[in-house]
């Protein structure tokens, strides 16, 4: 058989359905069957017994029981895409042995926690503690069960080498091994915090990975987010303090919607100086910094915003018990990576910044393409501000410090070439919750914080330097 010549197609068998398994047993036990039979309360299921400290009699360690159905989730997922393309079996299989390390890790901490405290009560364990242990360690050593060998663009080397996939691999390797180290960093709270506390950083991450896609950049997120914030927080206290009942009815829409507009105002603004003034991007955006942290400052007289009514909160709802900045973070990065993908102006974007002049020749209009893109930007930035307005109950004078360098770092570690054509806005929100869980990570194991910028500017420089080499090897 020649290199040219494909491989036969690869039919379903029962190898491709053991990742459905897998998780189906693993989340069925977590869910329905007893995890310890205590003395007083008899068989107890994990929700009961996380429920409160009173249910937990024996005192089991809970840290790091929640991570077990994300992790039965993704194996779910994974075991679905083996059967939808059986041909990537194999590299499948690798990213199921690692989602199951999540699984493990909680089972080596409760070991590690039972010798510790000399403890007795292994045989208390339920059948649901035994299951989920041996599926979590089942889930590890499929990758070990022989599997036909496929065409090379399905392998493993092809299918993980790329940025998002190498993401998703650090990321779940910094939760195993700093989970083990503190056992306290796999704790519910801790995860829900850093997600959601850090979801408007994303948001605006995905208005900055189209910028920079067509080969211009905005250094004046940060600023912005801050003035929107502030825009937003004022126009609630002020129409809610009015007699006006209409008024007072609309306060709180209208300062969720209204960042969205003046957002999208700005976006048009500087989109109009880099189209059609032909003013560089950095150079625009550098000066719109300055203007916007002008304005807040003469504006605010740097005083707070306080006095917004319990209703406007929109990040603190939690509906199913999932924080909304979660929510918010999923749904409009799926929604950008379908809109990027496969309509025709998201195309456009990367023959934009592949090649600006082939992109003119082929009938593309730039100026359109670069106004579009910063206006969408500022609606991006506009989301983002609501969110982060909304996360407490005091929305400060100031922007969030260097927020304009998280925004850009999570886009170039995403995959997002500095100089325009290649990412995806998937690859920036994974990049944004991969460093905020190293910024926790490094609290957890006694690490100062402030290296955190140290890794920013060590992670961006080693992927400029990655996307320059795969460049030059591209034009070999």
């Amino acid at each position: 058989m020649t290199a040219k010549e494909k491989t036969p197609p690869v039919r379903l068998n029962p190898i491709h359905f053991i990742g459905i398994l897998l998780a189906v047993v693993i989340i069925g036990a977590y869910i329905f069957l007893p995890f310890a039979n205590q003395p007083e309360l008899g068989p107890s299921t994990v929700a009961q017994i996380t429920e409160s400290k009173s249910n937990n009699e024996l005192e089991i360690l809970t840290s790091g029981l929640q991570v077990i159905p994300l992790a039965g989730v993704g194996v779910l997922l994974l075991g679905i895409w083996n059967i939808v393309m059986p041909k990537a079996s194999r590299a499948i299989s690798l990213m199921m042995s690692v989602t199951g390390l999540l699984v493990v890790v909680y089972f080596i901490n409760f070991f590690q926690d039972y010798t510790a405290e000399e403890a007795t009560y292994i045989g208390d364990m339920g059948i649901g503690f035994w299951i989920i242990l041996i599926f979590g360690i089942l889930t590890i050593v499929q990758f070990l069960i022989p599997r036909e060998v496929t065409e090379g663009k399905y392998r493993i080397t092809q299918l993980y080498g790329n940025q998002e996939s190498i993401i998703v691999f650090g990321l779940i390797l910094l939760i195993v091994v700093v989970g083990i180290a503190n056992p306290r960093f796999l704790q519910e709270r801790n995860i829900s915090d850093i997600l959601s506390g850090n979801a408007y950083i994303a948001v605006a991450a995905l208005g900055m990975s189209m910028v920079i896609i067509t080969g211009n950049i905005d250094i004046s997120v940060g600023s912005l987010v801050g003035l929107l914030a502030v825009i937003s927080g004022r126009i609630v206290v002020d129409l809610t303090a009015t007699a006006d009942p209409f008024l007072q009815s609309i306060a709180i829409p209208l300062a969720w919607f209204a960042p969205l507009v003046v957002g999208a105002g700005f976006g048009a603004f500087i989109g109009f100086l880099v189209a059609y003034m032909r003013i560089p991007s950095i150079v625009v955006t550098l000066g719109m910094l300055s203007i916007i942290k002008g304005i807040l400052i003469i504006w605010t007289n740097g005083e707070r915003v306080t006095g917004m009514p319990d209703g406007y909160f929109l990040s603190q709802v939690r509906p199913l018990g999932i924080p909304m900045p979660i929510i918010f973070m999923v749904v409009l990065t799926i929604l950008a990576a379908l809109w990027m993908r496969y309509s025709q102006t998201g195309r456009s974007l990367y023959a934009l910044g592949g090649n600006s002049e082939a992109a003119r020749l082929s009938g593309l209009s730039e100026k359109r393409l670069v106004m579009i893109v910063f206006i969408l930007n500022g609606v991006f930035v506009g989301i983002a501000s609501v969110m982060y307005s909304t996360q407490f109950n005091i929305i400060q004078a100031t922007p969030p410090p260097a927020l304009e360098l998280s925004v850009i770092t999570s886009s170039v570690v995403g995959g997002v070439s500095i100089l325009g054509g290649t990412g995806t806005v998937i690859g920036s929100t994974l990049a944004t919750i991969l460093l905020n869980f190293i910024r926790s990570a490094m609290i957890f194991i006694n690490v100062s914080p402030f290296w955190l910028k140290a890794v920013q500017g060590v992670l961006i420089l080693v992927t400029v330097l990655a996307d320059l080499i795969r460049r030059r090897r591209q034009r070999l």
